[in-house]
């Protein structure tokens, strides 16, 4: 569903945008930088049950959560929300925020703005060889690896990820 970009303006169809194999997730950059003239950029994460990210925040981009499939608990600060479709976080620049999947097949959007976090995407992420969740083998950064990537992309990682629900 790709279409010719006019004006400023562009559409993607449900499975275009650039495909990357995200610590054992299958990601899609949605919009750039170059895209959006660096107002902000999406990315939507598909990832495997557990998945979860760093307790962390960001120096430069405030970050919103869109779930679009799935159950995906959401920490804001010391708050924890439980993500069903439709549910939408914010969370400014600055505040710790995490995030676990907690069912087996999940979708949700990210948004950030503004744009300069798909760098951190590209740098931490390879290519995906398929439009498909990674191996199970896949390669992933090990968490000091992972934690000085965070850096060079003005990113502080605070804690551990959410733990699997009890």
């Amino acid at each position: 569903m790709s279409l010719p970009r006019t004006n400023g303006a562009y559409a993607l169809g449900p499975d275009d945008g650039e495909a990357l194999w995200f610590n054992g997730a299958l990601g899609l950059l949605r919009a750039t930088a170059d895209q959006t003239e660096g107002r902000f950029a999406a990315f939507e994460l598909r990832p495997r049950k557990g998945f979860a990210a760093p307790l962390h925040s960001h120096q430069k981009e405030d970050e919103f959560f869109l779930v679009l499939s799935g159950e995906v608990r959401l920490q804001h600060g010391d708050e924890v929300v439980e993500g069903v479709p439709g549910s939408f976080l914010y969370t400014p620049r600055g505040i710790g925020h995490s995030f676990h999947v907690d069912s087996d097949d999940a979708r949700v959007l990210l948004f950030f703005g503004p744009a300069g976090v798909e760098g951190f995407f590209r740098e931490v992420a390879t290519p995906a060889r398929s439009f498909s969740l990674p191996p199970s083998d896949e390669p992933v950064p090990d968490r000091a690896t992972l934690v000085e990537i965070m850096s060079r992309h003005d990113q502080t990682v605070l804690g551990p990820p959410l733990p699997p629900k009890d």
